[in-house]
């Protein structure tokens, strides 16, 4: 993921999930971890947009949020062009 509005888009049929974005590239941007829960296209904010201003690894853990499909997105960019590598997890408790 390098621009405004790309993103990742997993289904989730799960209440527990983890986001992690491993990122290069030095930008200033904000990382928006989103939701939906019938798969009509409308996205629901999971938590505050993350701002991400330094290379590294970035990890986020939710519980307790029943979702029907899950997203990544760059929410916005201010400076520089991220590199971002998404990975998400759900974890099903049977």
């Amino acid at each position: 993921m390098a621009a405004v509005d790309d993103w990742m888009e997993i289904p989730a049929h799960s209440a527990s999930f983890t986001f992690a974005a491993n990122v290069t590239g030095g930008a200033n941007f904000q990382l928006a971890l989103e939701a939906n829960f019938n798969g009509n296209g409308t996205w629901f904010t999971i938590d505050t947009s993350k701002t991400i201003n330094s290379n590294g690894q970035y990890v986020y853990f939710y519980d307790g949020k029943p979702s029907a499909r899950i997203r990544m997105r760059i929410d916005s960019i201010s400076s520089g062009t991220p590199s971002i590598t998404p990975h998400i997890a759900v974890a099903y408790h049977g």
